[in-house]
């Protein structure tokens, strides 16, 4: 059963994102999509990094929350974004 929560978590992490970053991008807001994707980046780097180096996070803790949590909501804010991108292209397409 908690592979299933697992699982789920990792789902709602990455469809909030992908359902964020389409909108921004139909709504011409590229900047703002590409700043929140910079910010997931830069979390999954802060957690991967913590979890190799003693900075005062469980290192079991930082990796969980990486691979969990952040790296499937950088992976569906991407996603997301492309699709955003090609569905504006077709609308403004000539």
């Amino acid at each position: 059963m908690a592979d299933l929560a697992v699982i789920a978590v990792m789902f709602v992490s990455a469809m909030i994102p992908f359902a964020v970053m389409a909108r921004l991008m139909l709504a011409q807001k590229s900047g703002f999509a590409l700043t929140i994707i910079s910010v997931l980046a830069a979390g999954v780097a802060i957690f991967v990094f913590a979890s190799t180096t003693p900075v005062g996070i469980d290192p079991i803790f930082a990796i969980g929350v990486a691979m969990v949590s952040m790296l499937p909501a950088l992976i569906g804010a991407g996603a997301g974004a492309l699709l955003g991108h090609l569905l504006l292209r077709r609308r403004f397409k000539d």
